[in-house]
């Protein structure tokens, strides 16, 4: 069992500062001097994979936190009961001491105070002139934009695990301790939650900061796949502004990057587009312009032992987890001919994904953010925006289902009335993004509960509806007790 990680500064400054190769690939400069982390361009960049390798940390998003927001909800069942291996997220028994909710929480901060680190270096020197000659404005702007949205992305992800969905009291409730600046020693452990809305307001502010500065494009496939740019940051305000029911901002902000007819495409930038085969964007090289952002991973770089996605959705783990084929259920309401049901893999009598097959090297890489997405979320907003379901919400859904499900078109005179229209786009995105993290957001951005499921010999979990305690994490016992101006959830 893997210790639980420690919330303190200081606990955040070993990581900085050590040098791992389970964090940095290449290794960072962090361990010199402040006044020498910035000498040569090759010290900045070695930071900037830094934070990357930071995000990709396997109890973050390199493979656990998309699984706690796929277990909680109600499409898998464990093989295991295994409580490293997120039992307790599943059957919604966590507690302030439960491994993921230490460790996950350490590990966002941990990733965050790198990320401030090297913003607050880095802007110093720029300021005053002392940057190497080698680093253009360009790479500056570039390199901060980068830190800002990895900022951003690691603040809209502790919202959803430890709080109450924005809307729940309009975003007044208790959010998360929003750490802006550079900690190099415990003195700043104390500091009070800001409220859902201020943290949301920030994770905007970086991002809006971070657009203007970002590279439109790279010179590959693979660092479009993996670098932040530009389209990248479009696509994930889609989905900030989605979990904040700004349904117009929803609308301008993906028409930045999806042509208003089909095929949907990106207009400039990166030319993301729907891949043909919806298989082949979870086979090699995990490159396609669906991949919007992804964490990579190979054979001397991997996630680690129990935190890899195809450790927890592969077959051949005695501790992954399986479709719950219930009726009611994503498996059960996918037809027959869904090229996403006829991918599964039958083993055992039990259906597992195909998405994720590594289990021997853990070299499948992480779906961050894909196009598939930003399409869906366009659809939806143009709906709840106008309560009207229009040609282009349907094609935009149809352009995702039909490519697995060629069958399967709607028109608009599919949906009575909007509320039919919601039902089926949430059904699609349940279904689509199976394994991906998507299920437990989409849920909780609704405030609809997670409906009970039979685990069989793992036991039953009876629905939890949004006013329950158990609809969120518990704020880890380690914060509490370090952080003196910190409150539990109530």
């Amino acid at each position: 069992m893997k210790k639980i990680l420690k919330i303190s500064i200081a606990f955040i400054l070993v990581l900085l500062t050590g040098c791992s190769t389970k964090y940095l690939d290449p290794v960072p400069q962090t361990s010199l001097s402040d006044l020498s982390v910035f000498d040569t361009k090759d010290r900045i960049v070695a930071q900037v994979n830094g934070m990357y390798a930071f995000m990709k940390s396997g109890a973050f998003q390199g493979g656990r936190f998309f699984v706690y927001e796929d277990v909680k909800a109600d499409n898998f069942i464990p093989k295991s009961s295994n409580l490293v291996t997120n039992f307790a997220t599943w059957n919604h028994t966590e507690v302030s001491s439960t491994n993921e909710v230490q460790n996950c929480w350490g590990a966002i901060y941990a990733a965050v105070n790198a990320i401030n680190v090297f913003l607050d270096g880095l802007t110093t020197r720029h300021d005053a002139g002392t940057l190497p000659t080698t680093v253009s404005q360009a790479d500056y702007d570039q390199y901060r934009s980068e830190a800002l949205t990895l900022r951003a992305i690691c603040y809209f992800d502790l919202l959803q695990l430890y709080t109450k969905p924005y809307n729940q009291g309009s975003g007044a409730n208790p959010g998360v301790p929003l750490r802006l600046k550079a900690e190099k020693s415990s003195e700043g452990n104390d500091l009070a939650r800001s409220t859902v809305t201020e943290v949301y307001a920030q994770i905007l502010k970086d991002l809006n900061e971070a657009e203007p500065l970002a590279v439109s494009t790279y010179s590959t496939d693979l660092l479009n796949t993996t670098r932040i740019h530009k389209n990248t940051i479009i696509a994930f305000k889609t989905r900030v502004y989605l979990h904040m029911g700004d349904w117009a901002k929803v609308v301008s902000e993906s028409a930045k990057i999806v042509t208003a007819t089909a095929p949907f495409t990106a207009p400039s930038g990166v030319a993301f587009a729907l891949n043909p085969s919806f298989t082949a964007i979870f086979q090699t090289p995990y490159t396609s312009k669906e991949s919007i952002f992804s964490m990579p991973f190979t054979t001397t770089d991997g996630p680690g032992t129990q935190n890899g996605l195809p450790h927890y959705y592969s077959f051949s783990s005695s501790e992954s987890y399986y479709l719950n084929v219930n009726p009611g259920f994503a498996y059960a309401l996918m037809d027959v001919a869904d090229v996403r049901k006829t991918s599964l893999v039958l083993n055992g009598g039990n259906y597992f994904l195909s998405k994720y097959p590594d289990f021997t090297t853990l070299t499948n890489y992480a779906p961050v953010i894909r196009y598939a997405e930003v399409l869906l979320n366009r659809s939806e907003a143009l709906v709840r925006a106008g309560s009207a379901v229009t040609q282009e919400a349907v094609d935009l859904l149809n352009a995702v289902r039909t490519r697995s499900f060629p069958a399967g078109a709607y028109t608009t005179a599919s949906f009575a009335a909007a509320a039919d229209f919601y039902n089926a786009i949430l059904l699609e995105r349940d279904i689509e993004f199976l394994g991906e993290g998507i299920r437990t957001m989409d849920l909780q951005r609704l405030s609809l509960p997670f409906p009970a499921k039979d685990g069989g010999s793992m036991g039953s979990v009876p629905a939890i509806p949004s006013s329950s305690i158990g609809y969120i994490w518990p704020i880890p016992a380690n914060e509490l007790s370090l952080n003196k101006l910190m409150t539990p959830n109530q």
